[in-house]
């Protein structure tokens, strides 16, 4: 039977579809007056390979062509019916695969803070992604990037697992729901203040207290200058937690606390560890009242740190200068004002550096006698006089006192 392109040849229903793949894809056609033989269906697959199809009539003059897409992409159906193409050009069956879509660094979080993961549509085909997180209590942002890909952003608001859903044209994304896990860390407090500065080769501890409202999954990790040093934790979630590490070597050592993942709040912390015995004091000097003496003190190997120097004699503190002469090298002088022991202290982060204290040994160039009573005296009272720049001992003193008739007054 014949019958020329009319009102009676027609695609019903979309001529432009999305099919998913390895699925059987119909197209239903009208052609009253033909039979299933008056009818053929070319299908191009992306790949250029035609794909075998059937047409079968349904009654009523309508007809349905059949195929199965093996691939993702358009595939183009060429209907002729009677040896006319049929009007309003091919058919399209725009194919995708949902088990392609990607999805990508799915990271726990941290209430109040935004999440991010990342889904990967370019091998799929064309389609639309439907995103909701916690069926859809959570809001979230698709931004996209090109390319079929896109990054999604949402800021969870409670400490619970957030369940990410995906769909792609309407079919639910293999491996879904993806599961986010969501800490609070404001329920961890930890205090390092303490650990600013630490001695090689001691241990060292801080503490960490945890809302007993959540669970402690705590993870505690300190990394020294070379390389990650053990630590102990002990304790739980009603009295709190105790870390310990002993630092091994001078430097930086960073201190990370981690709740269900994410870092605390105040960590990763930098302790700096230092060694009170690597700090070197140059040759003390020997010298006179009056004259400046001059010693050296390396503290670069003892890592960071205060130094303190006091110098005194007689147990009393003297001015004392210090030069830095570059990369924690110092120059420390003083003027010695009495012919007697100066000690010098030397401290690094309050403690005694090696050999501290020491002893500078000062002489006088001559004695000298001061006093009010060498001018004037009250008679039948005991009057005295001192002497300083003395660099012998007692024994060796002698003090001779005589009155007005040259007679020798008795001295002690």
């Amino acid at each position: 039977m014949s019958g020329g392109p009319g009102p009676k040849m027609a695609a019903l229903g979309e001529a432009v579809r999305l099919v998913p793949v390895d699925v059987t894809c119909s197209f239903k056609i009208s052609a009253v007056g033909f039979s299933a033989e008056d009818i053929s269906a070319n299908v191009m697959s992306p790949s250029k390979r035609m794909l075998q199809s059937s047409v079968m009539g349904e009654g009523n003059g309508l007809f349905r062509i059949e195929f199965v897409p093996t691939d993702v992409g358009s595939h183009v159906v060429e209907v002729s019916v009677g040896g006319e193409k049929l009007p309003g050009g091919p058919l399209v069956a725009k194919v995708y695969n949902s088990a392609l879509i990607r999805v990508t660094d799915v990271a726990s979080g941290v209430v109040g803070q935004p999440c991010q993961f990342r889904v990967d549509a370019s091998q799929a085909g064309e389609g639309q992604l439907e995103i909701s997180i916690n069926e859809g209590e959570v809001p979230n942002h698709v931004t996209v990037v090109g390319g079929g890909r896109c990054l999604v952003t949402f800021t969870p608001e409670q400490n619970k697992p957030h369940l990410i859903d995906i769909k792609f044209n309407g079919e639910t994304v293999p491996g879904c729901p993806f599961v986010c896990s969501v800490a609070d860390t404001s329920k961890v407090s930890v205090n390092l203040s303490s650990l600013e500065l630490i001695p090689i080769n001691q241990p060292a501890k801080f503490h960490m207290t945890v809302d007993s409202s959540g669970s402690a999954e705590l993870a505690v990790s300190v990394t020294g200058p070379h390389h990650e040093l053990p630590v102990q934790v002990t304790g739980n979630v009603m009295s709190g937690f105790t870390g310990e590490f002993t630092p091994r070597s001078v430097g930086p050592h960073q201190i990370s606390v981690l709740y269900n993942g994410q870092p605390v709040q105040g960590t990763p912390f930098t302790a700096k560890a230092y060694d009170a015995s690597k700090v070197y004091v140059g040759p003390l000097p020997h010298g006179h009242v009056g004259s400046p003496l001059q010693f050296t003190v390396d503290a670069s190997q003892a890592g960071e740190g205060n130094l303190e120097i006091t110098i005194s004699a007689r147990g009393v503190n003297i001015p004392t200068q210090v030069q830095p002469q570059g990369n924690a090298r110092f120059m420390v002088s003083f003027v010695p004002l009495e012919p007697t022991q100066h000690i010098i202290s030397i401290h690094f982060n309050q403690e005694g550096v090696p050999g501290s204290p020491f002893t500078a040994i000062v002489a006088g160039d001559f004695p000298v006698v001061s006093g009010s009573s060498l001018s004037t005296a009250q008679l039948g009272v005991d009057s005295h006089f001192t002497m300083s720049n003395v660099s012998t001992s007692l024994d060796d003193i002698e003090v001779t006192v005589e009155g007005g008739d040259h007679r020798r007054i008795r001295h002690y």
